[in-house]
């Protein structure tokens, strides 16, 4: 294994390249572990509130039409968060945000816990959707940055794949706590996301700042610091040579500053991400939403059954995104998400045709492999496409543009289902699952495959 003298001494190289080529240590586990649990949050309060909604909306006396509302406005936090966060993750350090959102979602969600109305739920699901939605940007950065390219599409795959982890917990935690405990049970399920929050504080903590970002500051003397710990920690020198000198040290721009600049530098790239985060928000929050209120009912499945057939699905799912983190390393980005998308297009045809609960059933638990690496290799796709100094923004853009779409297709779902029946609503999952399709077709021919390169040379090749 080479020493750190060999890999950081003369001629130096950059600190992109010296992480590039770190040894994988402790050290990575210790960031990848206390930054991927964001996804297992996520997953968790998303999926949480389609199997309990129909108690809160029983105990909090509110309509299935207002209910309906309730992961909407969640989203809606979502994206406020992204779009507010993102570039100041790029402006102040992963780092500082990401411990910063997770301290208001911790909150939030312990705060959903203690709702009396609607529209105090709703008020503090918003406020978890801030917490939630501002996590993206500074974490995808912060992960891409010190993960060498050979392993970042299994690491970023897997960590995105823990997002269906957080929806079994949700599941398994709604129906325990439905049929074990007495009325009001939904409020211990909201809290139980807190106390795995206030945990990974302490743990979050001891992760170091991005070298990249601090590199791209012209905070040369930290970013050698924490490369020299990575290779300390692996090979057991002392990682104290020279990684390089940046050529014109990035300052921070105003917050609309940066959005413009982020446009002028990658705008087909900013467009790709666009559509490709609203083609797999779109048919997956909007099932999660309204499947337990009015899809799962209308083919026969009742009761605790829903939250049952959540967990099946989000099972499978996982499963379908582990394969996925393995091929995108293995296969390719572009093959493995031009399947994944075309699959679940496919299957919410099946699931439109589908006459019998049974087969329901069977189709849903097998879509829910291909959605959920739809949504998973998305990120994985997306998080590579911008610069150092502008990834948090462009990711926390692209979120937000998603979460548009995942505010959209409840209620379009709910009205499509109450007026033309299930089938319209599989149809139109399908739809925009193709449109995913067409997208990574797309980028198939004109974009650049990330397997394998270093995120400094993802932006020297394909279209910008």
């Amino acid at each position: 294994m080479k020493t750190p003298s060999q890999v950081l001494g003369a001629p130096p190289v950059s600190v992109g390249e010296a992480l590039d080529r770190a040894p994988w240590s402790g050290i990575h586990l210790r960031i990848v572990g206390a930054l991927g649990v964001a996804w297992i949050l996520d997953g968790f309060e998303t999926t949480v509130t389609g199997p309990v909604l129909a108690d809160v909306a029983h105990e909090l006396q509110f309509s299935g039409a207002a209910a309906a509302w309730v992961n909407p406005i969640y989203t809606v936090g979502m994206l406020a968060g992204a779009v507010i966060f993102g570039p100041l993750a790029d402006r102040l350090g992963r780092r500082r945000l990401f411990m910063l959102t997770l301290a208001i979602y911790a909150v939030a969600t312990v705060l959903t816990g203690f709702s009396w109305d609607f529209r105090s739920l709703v008020f503090f699901r918003f406020l978890t959707g801030i917490g939630i939605g501002g996590e993206y940007g500074a974490i995808n950065s912060a992960i891409e940055e010190f993960t060498p390219p050979r392993y970042r599409g299994r690491v970023d795959g897997v960590i995105n794949a823990s997002w269906n982890i957080g929806a079994v917990v949700a599941s398994a935690a709604a129906f325990a706590a439905l049929g074990l405990l007495p009325s009001g049970a939904w409020r211990v399920v909201f809290w139980f996301g807190a106390i795995v929050a206030i945990a990974v504080v302490f743990v979050r903590s001891s992760v170091p700042e991005s070298p990249r970002w601090l590199f791209a500051r012209g905070r040369i003397e930290e970013a050698r610091a924490v490369v020299a710990r990575l290779f300390s920690a692996g090979s057991g020198g002392d990682g104290t040579s020279a990684a390089g000198q940046p050529v014109h040290p990035i300052a921070s721009a105003g917050y609309l500053a940066e959005i413009a600049r982020l446009w002028q530098r990658t705008p087909a790239r900013l467009l790709f991400s666009f559509v490709l985060n609203l083609a797999q928000v779109m048919p997956y929050y909007g099932i999660l939403a309204i499947g337990g209120l009015a899809i799962f009912p209308a083919v026969g499945i009742t009761g605790k059954a829903i939250p049952l057939l959540y967990l099946l699905s989000a099972a499978t799912g996982f499963v379908g995104q582990l394969v996925m983190a393995w091929s995108t390393d293995a296969w390719g980005r572009r093959p493995t998400m031009l399947l994944s998308f075309t699959g679940a297009a496919l299957l919410c045809g099946a699931l439109a045709g589908a006459h019998t609960t049974s087969l329901f059933v069977v189709v849903f638990v097998i879509f829910g492999m291909f959605s959920a690496a739809c949504g998973a290799g998305a990120y994985v796709v997306i998080s590579e496409l911008f610069p150092t100094d502008l990834r948090a923004t462009g990711i926390g853009l692209s979120v937000a543009i998603g979460r548009i779409g995942a505010i959209v297709a409840p209620v379009l779902f709910f009205a499509l289902n109450a007026r033309v029946g299930v089938g319209a609503v599989f149809t139109a999952m399908g739809v925009i699952f193709a449109v995913g399709a067409l997208a990574m077709l797309w980028w198939y021919h004109y974009g650049v495959e990330g397997r394998g390169r270093s995120l400094e040379e993802m932006l020297e090749v394909g279209i910008r």
